[in-house]
């Protein structure tokens, strides 16, 4: 009996370890993807941590480091920031994120994941043939951009791409683009923050995993910052291109594939 029950724990504990490694693992890949990028630490962190959390803790989890990560870039990106673009963007992700998270249970999630992959592959075809938005777009193309990315984010937790399109739209260099998202995330995960806590998606449990994972996640945020500043400009627009690309493909399969 205490052999059975000494293994027992063996195996709780073996689970546990796994569970942490699985979940730093993932969060430095993310930072490493978002401190090169300024986004994309949703876009890996959410399938990355999936393996090991439930998903209603995850999507919070996410949106937790990336407030404290985001947080701490702000000063760095200040000054290289489109202000303007950010103005544009943030009422209509204001009310986007509400209204996203408010019809969330109206459609059905392989629906939402397919006509996210479909904006977002066509908006890369653009990109990849060289479309560009004007230096100054009209309020109400911004605040569109904006409201779409916000409810994405309600939906799906998705909402960076078509900022990240849009930046790169404008013609922007890799310095601006990426300052401009790290100042765009971190306000988009505050909002969404805020109305989590509302809803009691965020609770103690989400809080420590948030708190022992905020090492890993600066440490990848280094990592990518420091491979940031020693590439080449047309580094970081193929790379953002190129996760937007793989995002789209993966969410179109897997929406066709469930039927």
């Amino acid at each position: 009996m205490a052999w059975t029950i000494a293994w027992d724990r063996l195996r709780v504990s073996d689970f546990m370890v796994l569970t942490l490694f699985i979940v730093l693992a993932g969060v430095f890949v993310a930072a490493v993807l978002r401190g090169f990028t300024g986004f994309g630490f949703g876009l890996a962190a959410v399938p990355l941590l999936s393996l090991a959390l439930p998903p209603a803790q995850v999507v919070p989890f996410v949106v937790m480091l990336q407030v404290v990560v985001g947080a701490s870039g702000v000063r760095g990106a200040w000054y290289q920031t489109d202000w303007r673009a950010i103005r544009g963007l943030a009422p209509g992700v204001l009310i986007g994120i509400p209204l996203g998270l408010a019809i969330l249970t109206a459609f059905q999630p392989n629906t939402v994941r397919l006509a996210i992959g479909l904006i977002i592959a066509a908006s890369v075809v653009l990109l990849w043939r060289g479309v560009r938005l004007p230096p100054h777009p009209s309020r109400i193309l911004t605040m569109s951009v904006g409201l779409l990315s916000g409810v994405i984010s309600g939906l799906a937790s998705m909402g960076g791409p078509p900022v990240v399109v849009y930046l790169l739209a404008l013609g922007h260099g890799a310095a601006a683009v990426r300052a401009s998202s790290i100042v765009y995330f971190m306000l988009s995960g505050a909002t969404s923050a805020v109305a989590m806590g509302w809803r009691g998606l965020i609770d103690r449990e989400v809080l420590l995993w948030a708190l022992a994972a905020v090492p890993a996640s600066y440490a990848g945020n280094w990592v990518g910052t420091w491979a940031f500043h020693r590439a080449k400009p047309h580094h970081h627009r193929l790379t953002a291109l190129t996760v937007l690309s793989v995002l789209a493909a993966v969410l179109i399969v897997r929406a066709l594939a469930a039927g």
